[in-house]
Order: C-alpha cells, then structure tokens, then sequence
C-alpha cells in the first residue's frame, strides 16, 4: 500500500488554545507518549490556569488535536559572554522557551512548522512588546533509546548553552538557544521574514 501524500502543514492555521474549546485529541500520537499524556491528562491545562505558560496547537482534517507547542518566558544564561562583541558583557539573557513541541507521527513537517511559526511569533508579536532576545528549549534526550531532539533543533540553528555539550546525569535534556537579532533586524529594517 503506498504512503499517503504528505500534508503541507505550513499554511495550516495555529490556533492559541482556549480552554473552554480544546480540539479532541481522540487518536493523537507523538512518537513520545508522555506528550500526549500531558495534554489527556491536564498538564497543558494546569499550566494555563496558572498562568506559566501558553499554548498552540493545529488540527488535522478530522478536527482533532494534530501538535502542539507551549511558550513561556524564560532566562537563557551561559558561562561565556555571547554579546560581548556589541559591548554587552551579561550572561544571562531574557528569553522565550519552547517548553513543549510534540505532533502525532503522522503529521511530517508539523514539527518544523510550529518551530516556524514560534520565531514569527516570538519576534512579530513578543519581541516588540518586551526585550527577548533569544529562544530557548530543553531538548530531550533518552539514553536508553537514543531519542535525542537536539538535532531537530540544530537544524534551525540553535546552539547548546553548555558549549562543550556535556549531558547531566539526571537531566534528561540539554539546553539549546538560537539567536533571534537577525530576523529582529530584518523586520526593523523592514525586510520580509525568512
């Protein structure tokens, strides 16, 4: 049986998730079953009631929950001086994170999508309202398994924090950033956005 054509998600409506409306997400499978978990069993939820972060999500031809991703505020901070050659000399940085990215397997190129859509946000509407000049994630990794999402997010161009990329035992993410000053200056000096 051949595969079903890919969907083009990237003009996919993202939809800022309202509690009173959530999509169904009867039949939503992430290829890590704790992201599902989160949202069928009230995470994604609790987190919104108190205010710790907030959530998107896409919906398939079905109507029901397709992925999703959350953003909060968070701090990026680092041993060595990013900015010091335009004179800033702090080490840790006001930041928003991806807190959760998750799309059901069958969903190719949602993932990529919502990480899309995160830097547009971020630097059309975020960005212009609070100083944020970065954009973080904890990836996740499993040693046991070799599920690693670093290179996912590599691929956009994010950096680890810990330059020598040194995995902690107990922590089962790294912590990676990606500069967002040239789409901030591209958009100030009026240019599309990439």
């Amino acid at each position: 049986m051949p595969d079903a054509p890919a969907l083009d998600w990237s003009s996919s409506p993202v939809e800022k998730l309202d509690l009173r409306y959530p999509p169904d997400p009867a039949g939503f499978r992430p290829k890590r079953g704790e992201f599902a978990t989160y949202w069928k069993q009230g995470r994604i939820a609790r987190e919104l009631r108190a205010h710790l972060g907030t959530c998107w999500f896409v919906r398939n031809s079905e109507n029901r929950l397709a992925g999703y991703i959350t953003l909060l505020a968070d701090c990026l901070a680092v041993e060595r001086q990013l900015l010091e050659a335009e004179d800033v000399r702090y080490r840790t940085f006001p930041a928003v994170k991806i807190g959760l990215l998750a799309v059901d397997r069958r969903a190719k190129g949602l993932g990529t999508a919502l990480v899309r859509w995160a830097f547009r946000y971020t630097t059309t509407e975020l960005c212009p309202c609070l100083g944020a000049r970065f954009i973080t994630v904890d990836a996740l990794y499993d040693p046991d398994s070799d599920y690693d999402t670093s290179g996912f997010y590599a691929r956009f161009g994010f950096l680890f924090a810990d330059e020598e990329d040194r995995r902690v035992e107990g922590h089962p993410f790294r912590t990676m950033y990606f500069d967002l000053k040239p789409i901030l200056d591209a958009l100030a000096g009026g240019s599309p956005l990439p």
